[in-house]
């Protein structure tokens, strides 16, 4: 078995390994967001509702970026447009670390995210470019264990500097960020690789390429349907963040809280690393919108049994162990989805909306959950989560059957003819 687990990540396409190394480093550099809070408020002195207002412009700011990557994407070779947002994104974190004791930094901070957000349909885009449907679910949970590899380091050295060397922080993750995307404009190549350029001409030659993405959106159903139900679990997972350190402080106390939640998030990153080859090597052979559904179903035995926690670690730590399961299932399997449901001249911009669903839930799943709180207990917060998960879920188990999905073998979808069009 554990060979196996290997096995699956040798003989990819090279260029797979170059983006994966990248993430890495990309992921060690994540100083800045993990203390985002603490440094608006011990740094520059905001209130709570005013670190709350500014994380949610941060949030929102991300969904136009995400749009302009992808469509700047498709236009143009993906690796100058990464490298150019990539680029800009590190120079604002440099000027925020001579900024740093400044109130105005955080309109540094604001462009460094929104550039850093337009990278990531582009990247995701590359991953598609490089690989074919066989080997495209490896290809994406390799990517995505380096980006948890690397992020279990950059908090960690982030957290060493924040208190003396502040600037660091910011400095740091445009120093690593540069290091990653020189890597990736060295080595990657500047257009995709013979099996899917040849199928993009292809498809491409059917159809004049003019419809907006939008106008294919209107038609497309299934990705609509899609795009709802992974909101949902976006919703749902944002709750990690902001229901359960309330939960758990109501408990707990704050101070043993804090511990209890810094538990939680290094034990998710140790399954994140020590699961994912597990998980692809028994799921490879479903479809990728299965796969997302039974993500969904473990969401609510995970979810759902926090609910009943009454902030016991232990018995919390135990369901980490549950609801992380379903989060490689989904971030492992949607880009999948997205890939092969895609026409290829709109790739990027389809995958954009992947990453508008995950900033939608991040901004706002505390949000709507706190006029949600107002009248009901975090008991009954958590088993709505649940009851949403076990919707989502449900939807994509119903999409499955729809008639514009293609019929499977192998456990994997068969490509439909689709136009491509710009």
């Amino acid at each position: 078995m554990r060979i196996r687990m290997i096995d699956q990540y040798r003989g990819l396409p090279g260029p797979v390994y170059i983006l994966m190394i990248a993430r890495i480093v990309i992921a060690m550099g994540t100083f800045v967001y993990p203390f985002l809070t603490m440094f608006l408020s011990s740094r520059i002195g905001m209130n709570d509702q005013e670190v709350s207002r500014y994380l949610l412009l941060v949030a929102l700011a991300q969904l136009p970026a995400n749009l302009i990557g992808g469509k700047l994407a498709d236009r143009f070779p993906r690796k100058r447009v990464y490298g150019a947002a990539m680029f800009c994104s590190a120079s604002f974190f440099a000027l925020s670390g001579f900024f740093c004791q400044s109130a105005n930094v955080v309109w540094l901070i604001l462009a460094g995210y929104f550039f850093s957000n337009m990278s990531h349909p582009v990247l995701s885009a590359m991953i598609m470019d490089v690989t074919t449907e066989k080997n495209r679910q490896e290809s994406f949970s390799l990517v995505y264990l380096g980006f948890n590899m690397g992020y279990a380091i950059g908090p960690l050295v982030a957290g060493l500097l924040f208190e003396e060397h502040t600037p660091w922080i910011f400095w740091g993750q445009a120093i690593l960020v540069s290091t990653a995307v020189s890597l990736i404009l060295l080595r990657m190549p500047l257009r995709p690789t013979a099996p899917e350029k040849e199928r993009e001409e292809a498809v491409t030659a059917e159809a004049p390429r003019q419809e907006s993405l939008w106008k294919l959106l209107r038609h497309d159903p299934v990705m609509l349907i899609f795009a709802a139900c992974l909101t949902c679990y976006a919703f749902s997972y944002a709750q990690i963040s902001y229901l359960m350190p309330l939960d758990l402080e109501l408990h707990q106390g704050i101070s043993a809280a804090a511990k209890s939640i810094s538990m939680v998030w290094s034990l998710n990153g140790v399954v994140v690393f020590l699961a994912t080859p597990l998980v692809v090597l028994l799921t490879k052979r479903n479809s990728s919108i299965l796969n997302c559904a039974l993500g969904g179903l473990i969401y609510l035995l995970g979810f759902g049994g926090t609910a009943f926690t009454a902030g016991r670690t232990w018995l919390l730590l135990s369901l980490v162990l549950v609801w992380t399961v379903g989060e490689i299932l989904c971030n492992t399997n949607s880009g999948v989805f997205i890939a092969n449901h895609a026409p290829a001249s709109h790739r990027a911009r389809y995958q954009s909306i992947y990453d508008i669903i995950q900033n939608l839930g991040k901004a706002a799943g505390p949000f709507l959950m706190g006029f949600y709180l107002l009248g009901h207990s975090y008991q009954q917060g958590w088993l709505f989560v649940s009851g949403l998960c076990l919707l989502a879920a449900l939807g994509l188990i119903l999409l499955q059957r729809h008639p514009a999905l293609p019929p499977e073998e192998g456990g994997r979808h068969k490509p439909q003819k689709r136009k491509a069009a710009i």
